[in-house]
């Protein structure tokens, strides 16, 4: 223990609060996840905060702690190890474009998050700090890294996609990659995708906004020209048209969790879960290849 810090135990409601807020955002979702009132998840998240000597302030949307930190690590990976090995619930999330495909699947012991992350840095923080146990990605921006182990549970390739009005449209089966490149590719957040992003700007696709001169008359929005997958299609097909393309890129959904609970029995009964409803929301949908059982990527 670090010289001249000393902080109890604090009970499991409590660092829950903490990380609830930290991970939901808002103390309503913290109440409704918790099964308490509000000012119940305020004065827990407040009494974690005095024991551990932190502070928990609002920065652009996300709740983040100052102070230092290393005890509340410990005992969060006590407390995981708890939640874990007594079947407590386990807490889940994933990148918004997934969320379609995910938000209705049935979890017995797992909380699902806002399902609603732009971006992969955040909840990959809260993977580590072991304020969430699990979260579904997309492959292959998966993160590599030895601290996390990575389940592949399916593979399909990436569609482009725009609005039913988009002058790409008119060409038919005859649109080609030297069509798309005249309008922009809907741009993504910075570094979510820098593998996706890569593969668009070698094709001469990269995510800028640019005008196409041809239609001068439509806002921008409706020049846009968005990647998808089929399982994310199929689950938001309306207000788009995939156009017959298909970009030169593998993608999939991928479950990322720590690496020291990577043969957990709770991470395997998880993945197999999500296998078998990859399986009944993939029916029809001839790109989509569910493995048999998850591959784990290295």
């Amino acid at each position: 223990m670090r010289q001249g810090v000393f902080a109890c135990l604090v009970e499991l409601e409590c660092l829950a609060a903490l990380d609830c807020l930290q991970w939901l955002r808002t103390g309503s979702r913290a109440a409704e996840v918790l099964n308490c009132s509000q000012s119940r998840v305020s004065r827990n998240a407040g009494k974690c905060q005095k024991s551990f000597r932190v502070n928990l302030r609002k920065s652009s949307s996300e709740w983040c702690l100052s102070g230092d930190g290393f005890l509340l690590g410990m005992e969060r990976r006590v407390h995981q190890q708890y939640r874990w090995d007594t079947d407590r619930p386990l807490r889940l999330d994933c990148q918004n474009w997934l969320g379609g495909t995910y938000s209705p699947v049935l979890l017995d012991g797992w909380i699902k998050g806002n399902l609603d992350y732009l971006e992969g840095l955040r909840p990959l923080s809260l993977l580590r700090d072991r304020v969430i146990d699990a979260w579904l990605c997309s492959f292959p921006d998966h993160p590599r890294d030895p601290e996390f182990s990575c389940f592949q549970l399916c593979s399909m390739p990436g569609y482009l996609v725009v609005k039913p009005n988009h002058p790409l449209l008119d060409l038919g089966s005859s649109v080609s990659f030297n069509d798309v490149r005249r309008y922009p590719v809907a741009p993504q957040p910075a570094g979510v995708m820098p593998v996706l992003e890569s593969t668009l700007e070698s094709m001469g696709l990269p995510m800028e906004d640019i005008r196409d001169a041809a239609a001068p008359s439509l806002p921008l929005a409706d020049l846009q020209v968005g990647i998808t997958s089929p399982l994310a299609f199929a689950g938001h097909r309306s207000g788009s048209v995939a156009l017959p393309l298909t970009l030169p890129v593998v993608v999939g959904d991928v479950l990322v969790v720590r690496s020291d609970l990577a043969g957990h029995r709770r991470t395997l009964g998880l993945v197999d879960v999500l296998l078998h409803h990859l399986r009944a929301v993939s029916l029809g949908l001839n790109d989509v290849h569910v493995f048999a059982e998850a591959s784990v990527l290295r």
